[in-house]
């Protein structure tokens, strides 16, 4: 059984290192948890729960790209934005979660972080044996744990249904892909570009209007952060510059390797402080001129 890291970030939350390529949360109540994605699906995740708590949880999805929901079919039942659903739909998402996209997504890491990790994708994962029956994630929904609660916040733009959270017991924000120091925008989730950066934009100065819910904050990779570490608030507030300067075309830009690249390549960038803004497909600069 392959077993994966994990860290006590906060009081009760745990944070899961599924081998760089994902992290996946665990908040624990005095009556049940939460768990926060299922990362790519490498091994069985609910081993690693077990190590954490012996109570009854539940599974909230930030958002349906694979290395979030790979492991989602060890479950019955997922929350889940329902703009995200579509997604699993291999005949009209070309990021479904299949196993081959999965296997690929781990191939980029591997040959990335040039590291050995315990684990044989040949073998370690599969196919999904099931659909989980989807629950409607929803702006605002409460999850009570038992002396905690936490609340999903809608936070679209790298993809539609994109969700953050926030534990009012640590004050502390999950922002799943929505924020973090490499912030990948959705350009197709509007009709044009510059509108699908505006409406992110929006979205995000949404959560750092709820900044006096939180005081810590933890993205769901740690590519730019430490494991076990969190991401300075600043990142957000930086995000939301880089955004407005790409609007209004002072946005200063540079070509940097593609993280995401199986051979190589590079893309272009905005740049404010430690945030760096790009399109998953696309050239943000030349599109939002």
């Amino acid at each position: 059984m392959i077993k994966m890291p994990f860290y006590e970030i906060q009081d009760g939350i745990y944070e899961i290192d599924e081998f760089d390529c994902d992290n996946i949360f665990v908040i624990v109540g005095d009556d049940k948890a939460l768990v926060v994605d299922t990362g790519c699906g490498i091994g069985d995740l609910r081993d690693t729960i077990k190590r954490i708590t012996d109570k009854p949880y539940e599974v909230v999805l930030t958002h349906a790209h694979p290395d979030h929901i790979g492991g989602a079919d060890l479950f019955d039942e997922i929350w889940l934005h329902p703009d995200d659903w579509w997604m699993l739909d291999k005949e009209i998402c070309a990021k479904a979660p299949t196993l081959e996209y999965r296997k690929n997504y781990t191939e980029i890491i591997r040959n990335r972080e040039k590291k050995f990790y315990d684990y044989d994708p040949d073998i370690d994962m599969h196919e999904w044996e099931k659909v989980p029956k989807l629950l409607p994630l929803k702006d605002r929904q409460v999850f009570d744990l038992g002396g905690r609660k936490v609340t999903a916040y809608h936070c679209p733009g790298h993809t539609p249904g994109e969700m953050v959270l926030i534990d009012d017991k640590t004050r502390t924000l999950l922002a799943g892909d929505a924020c973090n120091c490499n912030l990948l925008v959705n350009s197709a989730w509007k009709d044009t570009p510059r509108e699908s950066v505006k409406s992110m934009m929006e979205a995000l100065k949404e959560i750092e209007k709820l900044s006096n819910l939180y005081d810590h904050m933890y993205n769901s990779h740690h590519d730019f952060r430490s494991f076990g570490c969190k991401l300075p608030l600043h990142v957000l507030t930086n995000a939301v510059k880089c955004m407005e300067s790409v609007l209004n075309g002072t946005a200063e830009y540079v070509e940097l390797p593609n993280p995401l690249s199986k051979n190589g390549g590079t893309k272009i960038f905005a740049i404010c402080g430690k945030s760096m803004i790009s399109f998953m497909e696309g050239n943000i600069k030349d599109e939002c001129k």
